[in-house]
């Protein structure tokens, strides 16, 4: 459970950080130095956090309905958002001015994996001061989030690629998300099962194998149609 909550935190940042470089870099920037604030802020509450405390609350039914329903709702804004950009024509004010908005608006979802990794460190380091703790992990976060988004630039310069990856990582997240928040006590449920790892890794690489078929797929029908214009 524990590894599927990082690589669900994984790609909630991974996530973020095609969405935001798409935006300018003083937005980029902006946004990062929001997210160091936060860390050194958090501080205060991350330190009257337990270990215990943590493992429970990831444990808990309420808690878990809640997840689902905030990241049900981030996947929704993400995947209008990616619809918009690919249907929008520029000739409605309205739906341009909603993309816009969208277009405008981070994953939040980044926050709590934020207070989260500040928490983990806590646990972890040894003979320093809080303070410098949040204050060196602030920094860090400044220092991953635009790196990241710089990254996910370069290695993908054309802005629709970002955005049709940005699509896949946000379907990934709510299909996860799904995966780990589900409630184990169903109706008819007899006993508590362990969990079975491998149908749920079969489930997963099937996804992934799906999302990067029609990746590739989608790639080669652009680049023949441009291909075929340029040879008009």
């Amino acid at each position: 459970m524990e590894i599927l909550i990082y690589i669900l935190m994984m790609l909630v940042v991974l996530n973020c950080a095609m969405k935001i470089s798409l935006w300018p870099f003083w937005a980029r920037l902006a946004f990062s130095l929001l997210l160091g604030v936060f860390a050194y802020w958090s501080i205060d509450y991350a330190v009257m956090q337990s270990k215990t405390q943590i493992d429970s609350w990831m444990h808990r039914e309420d808690v878990l309905q809640s997840m689902a329903i905030i990241v049900t709702l981030e996947s929704a804004i993400g995947l209008m958002y990616c619809f918009l950009c690919f249907t929008d024509d520029g000739k409605r004010p309205r739906r341009r001015f909603f993309r816009l908005l969208l277009h405008a608006y981070p994953s939040l979802l980044l926050f709590p994996v934020v207070f989260y990794g500040l928490t983990k460190l806590i646990f972890l380091q040894v003979g320093m001061g809080f303070s410098t703790t949040s204050l060196l992990y602030a920094i860090a976060v400044v220092v991953v989030s635009l790196s990241f988004a710089a990254l996910a630039k370069y290695l993908l310069p054309q802005k629709d690629l970002r955005i049709e990856a940005h699509l896949w990582l946000t379907v990934m997240v709510c299909l996860l998300s799904l995966l780990l928040t589900q409630n184990g006590e169903i109706i008819y449920h007899s006993q508590v099962k362990s969990i079975d790892w491998f149908s749920m890794l079969l489930t997963l690489s099937a996804a992934v194998i799906v999302m990067a078929v029609g990746f590739i797929g989608n790639r080669m029908k652009w680049k023949f149609k441009n291909n075929s214009r340029k040879k008009e």
